[in-house]
This record gives C-alpha cells, structure tokens and sequence, in this order.
C-alpha cells in the first residue's frame, strides 16, 4: 500500500491500488474482467487439476471455453450479498441501518 494512501480507502483508492498491485506483479496478463464461469470441475481426486469453463458476458453466442488450471480461488467478495446481523436494541436506533453493499 503507498505510504501516502488513507487508512481508510475510498473505493476509488482502493481500485488505484489494486490496479497498481496487478501492475508491479505483472498480473494483468491473467485477469479476465467480463468473464462468467459456467463450470469448475475437479479433474483428480487428490484435487491437483481443475478444468474451468468460462464465456465472455458480452459476446452473443453460446460460445465456452475451457482450460486446466492447477489451482482456482473462489472470491466472491464480502459484501456481494446483504447479510444484515440483527441484535438486542435494533428496534429502537432511530438511525438508519445499512449494510457495507449499499455504502458509497
């Protein structure tokens, strides 16, 4: 992280600071934005192979594309999802609640 950067990051810092991670690692080479995996299989059972099967999200045919990989992460991200908590007391805050999706 630059030394010059917030503790708390905007969203458009920390998109800089993504970009810049990708950018010293040489990364970008193996980032596919606009890209829907349709299927993962394992492809051994000591998990070693996995055979993914994606499409790009904006090309009109039904066209996948498959490829060996020797390892995938799944990262869906934290807050794709509401999942408000509830807790003793919620009824009477007179704030509002929101969860960290609808945070801009």
């Amino acid at each position: 992280m630059p030394d010059d950067f917030p503790n708390y990051l905007h969203h458009s810092k920390l998109l800089e600071y993504l970009r810049l991670y990708a950018d010293h690692f040489q990364l970008q080479q193996y980032i596919r934005l606009g890209t829907e995996v349709m299927s993962l299989e394992q492809q051994s059972d000591d998990g070693r192979q996995w055979s993914v099967t994606t499409k790009k999200m904006k090309d009109s045919t039904d066209a996948t594309t498959s490829e060996l990989f020797d390892a995938v992460m799944v990262c869906v991200g934290i807050n794709s999802y509401t999942n408000m908590p509830s807790f003793n007391g919620q009824n009477e805050f007179e704030g509002e609640l929101i969860h960290g999706v609808k945070y801009r």
